[in-house]
């Protein structure tokens, strides 16, 4: 039962346009945030340098939240509107139905941001080299800066991998939200407004704490590459969980008739 419930909410995702539409459109606004530097052939452009520009541009960054969001994240909305919940619950058990819900959000989340980002990076490196390494200093920066002298396109993946972690966070506390207020509208725009919320909230945590940064990649515990990727994943998880926790609180007070 518990692979069912699994295999259910897969193929909605997969099966869905909205999934594959929406890895088109991450791709689509990386090369928005770098058009204009394309265009004008700018010296010394570079894959690495490219995705930071991207990541570190707030506003299309909180666009790509949105498009993470939109495969999955209503799809709790719906469940309700049209009591497509009851069935399936009585089929695989209320416990399954939350957590499948929560995985898969957390992974379609993931799987648009990371692959669109792939075919962006994958587009660039026909047209420019993947870092510099006459500005290794300048442009390369730990905890994954050692991964650009002999492997950069690690380098590359790890810092795609860590973005696309938190994408995913941001749309299973859409997912949560859409508990609390079932409107398709508010699952899908949540996760952006929340990621802006929570950024500036962890602001003044501790710096292994600042989801800011943690975004980024930046080097917060000081520990080389491998640890850092670990910490980064767990950190991720582990609030992915947390707010599963709270999406699985919420849909059994409306299983229970507690909610209006």
């Amino acid at each position: 039962m518990k692979r069912r419930a699994f295999t259910m909410s897969s193929l909605q995702v997969f099966s869905s346009p909205a999934f594959y539409l929406s890895i088109i459109g991450v791709t689509g606004l990386s090369f928005i945030s770098i058009w204009e530097r394309i265009s004008a052939s700018e010296v010394g452009l570079t894959v690495s340098y490219s995705l930071d520009i991207f990541v570190g541009l707030t506003m299309l960054k909180k666009l790509v939240v949105l498009f993470a969001a939109l495969p999955y994240a209503a799809s709790f909305c719906s469940d309700w509107k049209f009591q497509y919940i009851k069935p399936v619950v009585i089929r695989t058990g209320l416990n399954k139905y939350v957590w499948s819900k929560v995985f898969t959000c957390f992974l379609s989340g993931f799987l648009t941001v990371f692959i669109g980002l792939i075919i962006f990076i994958t587009i660039l490196a026909f047209k420019m080299p993947l870092i510099s390494y006459e500005n290794l200093d300048t442009s390369i920066f730990p905890p994954f800066g050692p991964l650009a002298l002999d492997l950069p396109i690690l380098y590359l993946l790890a810092k795609i991998f860590v973005f696309s972690l938190a994408a995913a966070l941001w749309t299973v506390v859409g997912l949560t939200i859409s508990a609390f207020i079932p409107i398709h509208f508010v699952a899908v725009a949540a996760p952006v407004i929340a990621s802006y919320i929570l950024e500036e909230l962890t602001m003044s945590l501790p710096k292994w704490l600042n989801l800011y940064l943690l975004t980024r990649s930046a080097n917060v515990i000081q520990q080389g590459a491998l640890v850092s990727f670990t910490y980064f994943i767990f950190i991720f998880i582990l609030f992915s969980v947390l707010a599963g926790m709270l999406f699985s609180y919420q849909v059994r007070r409306r299983i229970r008739n507690e909610v209006v």
